[in-house]
């Protein structure tokens, strides 16, 4: 088994810290996404990192008064919670990851290959992908029909 060392584990979860960082809490699971080709956490962290961008925004129009409540304040609560979402996912994240990289060949894709051992005939899997290919254009046209 190749067990990890300590310092190991903590050189590969150092985008955790981002988390814990005001502004740039979404930028660790940014990070980690590109690195492991992640697309479920690349937006992950824009959803983190999103409303501290709207916020400035907010801020530059609205400012900070304090005697009413504006938009900017209820972005910057919203940014807050995401913000400790965010760290509980990264940790979270960081534990899983851990674990997979000390049981790398428990996690490993194996190729296999499947087949019907009753059919060889290549022109009734032509034609079960061709039937598959029509009911999606078909769902995709009643979309489009109940969307408009």
């Amino acid at each position: 088994m190749n067990n990890m060392n300590v310092i190991e584990k903590i050189k590969k979860s150092w985008w955790v810290i981002l988390s814990f960082i005001i502004f740039f809490n979404g930028f660790g699971f940014i990070y980690i996404a590109l690195r492991e080709n992640n697309k479920n956490w690349l937006v992950e962290g824009i959803i983190y990192e999103l409303p501290w961008f709207i916020y400035l925004l907010f801020y530059g129009i609205y400012g900070i008064p304090l005697h009413y409540l504006t938009p900017s304040h209820f972005i910057l609560l919203l940014a807050i919670l995401l913000m400790f979402v965010g760290i509980i996912r990264s940790i979270w994240v960081a534990v899983k990851l851990a674990d997979v990289y000390d049981n790398e060949e428990k996690y490993a894709i194996q190729v296999t290959e499947l087949k019907r051992p009753d059919s060889d005939d290549k022109n009734e899997n032509t034609l079960a992908s061709l039937g598959c290919c029509l009911c999606m254009i078909v769902i995709f046209i009643v979309f489009v029909i109940i969307v408009l």
